[in-house]
């Protein structure tokens, strides 16, 4: 095996420092490194912790005996069932409307409270101090639950072991090395579990562009710890150049980011698997209906049961089969979609959301997706047994973005669920790209910031091509990133002051329907094209392609689809129907003569 430079770096700095911190873009070898680390000091007794189940199974399998291989929950876990008194046995995710009915307070109140319950949970502090109705009742459940009178959760026993173990009020091992993986996605107190554990060596390791779970309280350790060595992973194993300078050009224009990642020069371009990449399960939902309608094979990474169980609770409720729901008992209390949606609505919860859309949409068919999808990912299990494998090259792997991390694919399809750029920054509060990168280390809202980390994650599991579906590749191929992405800006903008009604709205969470409307109405009082700056629907995409094939000038087709000539352009290059040359070709015909930009021009 060929060990880089850097992964040399890596291996020596053991040697000297106690400290090590370790930025590892993505496919740049992290596990192989790790496992390098392992190999190398094959006497020294190592931990490592690995963010989830699938990368400790995974890890498992390849790291040496002397690593013991364990999840920061897991480690908690089996330290509080067996040196406490607390009942782990049945564990809870509760909802604002169970918070609401346990303490009897309004739903903003336990909102508050739960929100309140998981960042004290997520973080280093002792107690909730504060005496307000919301922290009284977040400090409630905690106490409840120290004492079983309320059902634990998983971020309650975290908590509680940080608590035990950093008052060195429970025994632990002492190891010569200790590895945390995935680091940019630790929370306080999984970073404090990490600290107060016994090592002589301690390495943090991740790609702070991967942070995706800001929304549990993740806090981006590799910015926050000090350590006495920095060291990086830059080189991608992964993909090929054109899929790095995607990923360079979204990290530099938007994540401030100086290093670039340096791409494999394998130019084999045959492509034998295939992902697709949402952003939300009912994206997914949408899919599976158009794979199942196709004849065509498709494998969820997920088990189909994870994906379809809220959506088909949502549908039991619509048709008063209350009695058939389980896990989402919480929806019991609801009488309507209409309820479901004000509830949904006024605590943001976008999954319930989707849920209820999938469900009104497809209605009982989704039983019909998920018995098929539950097949299939049957067979992809037994693949080996039952010659399934054999049929890779047909088969559409299908994953959210936050269930993509650590895989890979040939291709890759980036659906268009994704939230656009410039929405993100006019929520983020400001003006113009530039201000947001002036600013970005100052914002407080990192969920914000994680959508743009998401589509990193989406981009990089490709090793050789990229189906541009998302909008925001239109971004990523301008010529002149910062005017495009402005003028976005401003046409957002004024999308949030039509729609203003004395009460702040987030134009990133704003219908897609008010959007269309809003713009299309302020394009004609501009005096624009009608659909100028407009997401593409998929038939309008289907129209492009159809009339530019059938030799219709790009002047013609962009008056039919009521958009400018530069939109037209854009999509056609995106789609990758036209190269950048013919692009830069057709763009000067359209100045010179609009009627001789065809497609015959450019053969």
């Amino acid at each position: 095996m060929n060990i880089t430079q850097q992964q040399k770096d890596i291996l020596e700095s053991i040697k000297q420092y106690k400290n090590i911190k370790i930025n590892a873009f993505a496919g740049t070898g992290k596990t192989t490194t790790l496992k390098l680390i392992s190999e190398t000091y094959s006497s020294k007794k190592i931990l490592y912790l690995a963010f989830n189940s699938a990368i400790k199974n995974e890890a498992m399998g390849i790291f040496p005996s002397n690593t013991s291989v364990k999840t920061t929950h897991g480690l908690a876990y089996v330290a509080v069932k067996k040196h406490t008194s607390i009942n782990l046995d049945s564990l809870v995710n509760y909802r604002a409307i169970d918070i609401s009915k346990e303490f009897g307070i309004t739903y903003n109140q336990a909102i508050g409270a739960l929100k309140i319950f998981e960042n004290f949970c997520n973080n280093t502090k002792e107690e909730i101090a504060k005496d307000d109705i919301e922290h009284k009742s977040a400090k409630k459940m905690f106490d409840l639950m120290l004492i079983g009178k309320m059902k634990p959760t998983h971020s309650f026993y975290l908590k509680y072991y940080y608590l035990l173990l950093s008052t060195e009020q429970i025994p632990q091992f002492n190891y010569d090395i200790i590895m945390l993986d995935e680091a940019q996605d630790t929370n306080e107190v999984t970073l404090g579990i990490f600290e107060a554990l016994s090592s002589k060596t301690k390495i943090y390791v991740g790609d702070k562009h991967q942070q995706i779970y800001s929304f549990r309280g993740s806090k981006n350790a590799l910015d926050k710890i000090k350590c006495d060595k920095k060291l990086y992973l830059s080189s991608s194993f992964r993909f090929n150049n054109d899929i790095a300078q995607f990923a360079n050009k979204l990290l530099a224009k938007f994540k401030n980011e100086n290093i670039e990642i340096k791409a494999s020069k394998d130019t084999d371009k045959t492509i034998i698997t295939n992902g697709y990449i949402s952003r939300t399960n009912a994206q997914l939902i949408a899919t599976i209906s158009n794979r199942i309608e196709n004849r065509k094979p498709f494998v969820t990474v997920r088990d189909p049961n994870e994906i379809f169980n809220l959506t088909i609770e949502v549908y039991y409720l619509l048709n008063n089969e209350k009695e058939k729901i389980v896990r989402n008992r919480f929806l019991k209390d609801f009488s309507s979609d209409e309820d479901i949606a004000d509830y949904a609505k006024e605590v943001e919860d976008f999954e319930l959301k989707s849920a209820l859309k999938v469900a009104k949409e497809y209605k009982e068919k989704i039983f019909e997706f998920q018995e098929v999808a539950k097949k299939f990912y049957d067979a992809w299990k037994n693949r080996v047994n039952n010659g399934f494998e054999q049929r890779i090259d047909e088969i559409l792997f299908l994953t959210t973005a936050h269930t993509a991390k650590g895989l890979e694919w040939d291709r890759v399809t980036i659906a268009d669920d994704f939230t656009d750029f410039a929405d993100l920054i006019v929520d983020f509060g400001c003006d113009s790209l530039e201000e947001f990168n002036q600013e970005q280390n100052f914002l407080p809202n990192q969920e914000l910031l994680d959508e743009f980390n998401l589509f990193y994650v989406a981009i990089t599991r490709a090793k050789k091509s990229l189906v541009k579906d998302s909008e925001n590749f239109h971004y990523l191929m301008a010529k002149n990133v910062d005017k495009l992405i402005d003028t976005r800006i401003k046409d957002a903008k004024a999308n949030i002051e039509a729609i203003q009604s004395g009460k702040k709205v987030s134009v990133s969470k704003m219908q897609q329907e008010d959007k269309q409307l809003l713009r299309q109405q302020k394009n004609q009082e501009d005096g624009k094209a009608k659909n100028s700056g407009l997401k593409w629907s998929l038939e309008d995409k289907i129209k492009l392609k159809s009339m530019f094939k059938k030799a219709n000038s790009i002047t013609q087709i962009a008056s039919k689809l009521e958009r400018t000539t530069g939109a037209i352009l854009g999509e056609l290059l995106k789609s990758e129907v036209i190269t950048k040359a013919q692009q830069l070709k057709l763009s000067e015909l359209v100045k010179t003569n609009g009627n001789l930009a065809t497609i015959t021009s450019i053969k």
